[in-house]
């Protein structure tokens, strides 16, 4: 598909066609990087930024590490 280069503010910018933001699953907002490789433009999806949710939906008891003691008590703490 043939598209044009447009003054986007200070900066040009490509839309993409609806039938490719769909088959590489890009909405609006979906991180991308744009490079230069052999003289060519390539434009790639970011993965999603992982949230605390998704972290800690990957833990499993065997990542848990345990408590670690790093000073002496200094004060009234509880042992």
């Amino acid at each position: 598909m043939k598209t044009r280069v447009k003054k986007w503010g200070n900066s040009l910018g490509v839309r993409l066609p609806k039938s490719i933001a769909e088959q590489q699953s890009l909405t609006e907002g979906t991180g991308v990087t744009v490079a230069v490789k052999n003289n060519v433009i390539v434009i790639e999806a970011i993965a999603d930024e992982q949230t605390l949710d998704t972290l800690l939906n990957d833990m499993s008891l065997d990542s848990v590490h345990t408590e670690t003691e790093w000073f002496e008590p200094r004060g009234n703490e509880v042992w």
